[in-house]
């Protein structure tokens, strides 16, 4: 899965490298430098939004944490912060948005958990690594959805997954997908209605780094650049 990840770029950055038109008012609030994102937290995402015919590319803040739209209350979002690509296609809670609401999710690199013996330690403990492409950003799969409420309309998201590539399983058994820069346009395409044909865009992410950094992250609003740093 991915329970945890950084994103460091800030409006501007992410309006040069997807060629954003509008830029939703509260996205400044959820952008740059965050290096401990969360669960039910607010994220940066890029979508395709069509109205009368025209189909304009926004950055908007989505809750990290998917709540269908057929939910009967939103305290379920915390349970799908993932889905995994081999049933995303025929899982009710994520096929409608599999069909017409994708989008990407730019980020610098995730963390995961594995235990593991240390010094001074009676019992194992969760050791997070973290893990990132060696430069430009990790642009994870997402798909999102509009819930609406007694207090208006909540907009979340999950992120993709699939089973982890052979040089990271040892890390964990699941990673998030990420769409190639050739498909970006196609995958958050709002008229390709056809879900397979657009899971059918992405990879699991390549030549990954990874390297084991402090358990500060480990505590959930924890933050700054020391939690991705190296640790011995």
């Amino acid at each position: 899965m991915c329970g945890r990840y950084a994103a460091t770029a800030n409006p501007s950055e992410l309006v040069e490298a997807f060629e954003i038109s509008l830029i939703d008012g509260e996205v400044a609030e959820v952008t740059g430098p965050r290096y401990n994102i969360a669960p039910t937290d607010l994220v940066p995402a890029v979508v395709d939004r069509a109205r009368d015919g025209e189909v304009t590319r926004k950055l908007v803040p989505l809750k990290w944490g998917l709540v269908p739209s057929w939910a009967k209350s939103p305290d379920g979002g915390a349970r799908l912060i993932n889905a995994r690509v081999e049933t995303v296609t025929e899982k009710p809670s994520f096929r409608k948005a599999a069909s017409a609401r994708r989008c990407l999710l730019p980020a610098l690199g995730y963390y995961e958990w594995r235990s593991e013996e240390a010094p001074g330690e009676k019992k194992p403990v969760k050791q997070p690594y973290f893990l990132s492409p060696a430069s430009d950003l990790l642009v994870m799969a997402g798909l999102y959805e509009f819930w609406k409420g007694p207090d208006g309309w909540l907009s979340t998201t999950t992120i993709l997954t699939t089973e982890a590539t052979d040089d990271l399983g040892w890390v964990h058994d699941r990673m998030p997908m990420v769409v190639p820069r050739d498909s970006w346009d196609d995958w958050l395409d709002p008229t390709l209605t056809d879900a397979r044909a657009a899971v059918s865009m992405l990879t699991a992410p390549l030549d990954l780094a990874h390297r084991k950094v402090s358990r500060e992250v480990n505590k959930v609003g924890t933050d700054g650049p020391q939690l991705v740093q190296p640790v011995a």
